[in-house]
């Protein structure tokens, strides 16, 4: 009977010593992926982190190509107004002395960043001045102020007009370069480097 005892209590320490083993390996293994986890978290956090200043970054830039795209515009604008008030004055046409005016009337609108008003203008100006002289500079226009509110579909529409319709006119080569541009941005590379391609090849 005693060894009976001794042997049950032999079994009972056993089984208590297993169990306790294996709630230690357990223990051990929740406090491994705890660990891991946490890294995991750190890892992300830094991504996180250094992802939102990469988008700042990117939002500064962004902001400062706007600024400069804008005074760009601002300079090119008051070079064709002061342009045009030099045509007016030595035009005897009422005919073109009407269309300068309008032409006039929608990059001062332009200038002043009253975008739908100026572009009601440029399209009043193709459609009254199909064959005017200023035909392609509205189209060219038109294109700038749908880029400035990065309306990239509407912008290509009217760059494609004066690179295929007015491919004599000054503006053919700006309005090819802006389209390689839109098509960069649009991840049309093939598109792109078509139409960079012939800017080089026709106005080199």
């Amino acid at each position: 009977m005693n060894k009976l005892l001794r042997l049950y209590f032999v079994f009972a320490l056993v089984l208590s010593f297993h169990s306790y083993s294996d709630e230690e390996e357990s223990l051990d293994l929740i406090y491994q992926k705890l660990n891991a986890l946490e890294q995991e978290i750190a890892t992300q956090r830094s991504l996180i982190e250094e992802n939102t200043y990469l988008i700042e970054r990117y939002q500064e830039l962004q902001q400062q190509r706007y600024l400069d795209l804008d005074k760009r515009l601002h300079d090119l604008l008051s070079n064709e107004l002061e342009d045009l008030d030099n045509d007016n004055l030595n035009t005897s046409s009422e005919t073109f002395s009407e269309e300068i005016d309008l032409y006039k009337k929608a990059l001062e609108l332009f200038d002043a960043s009253r975008y739908s008003e100026a572009l009601e203008a440029f399209r009043e100006l193709i459609i009254t001045f199909p064959e005017g002289d200023y035909s392609a500079d509205a189209y060219f226009w038109s294109g700038e102020l749908y880029l400035a509110q990065k309306l990239l579909e509407d912008a290509r529409e009217n760059y494609l007009v004066v690179a295929d319709e007015f491919s004599e006119h000054n503006r053919a080569p700006d309005s090819l370069y802006k389209l390689g541009v839109i098509e960069k941005i649009l991840l049309n590379e093939e598109t792109s480097l078509s139409h960079f391609s012939r800017l080089i090849k026709e106005y080199p």
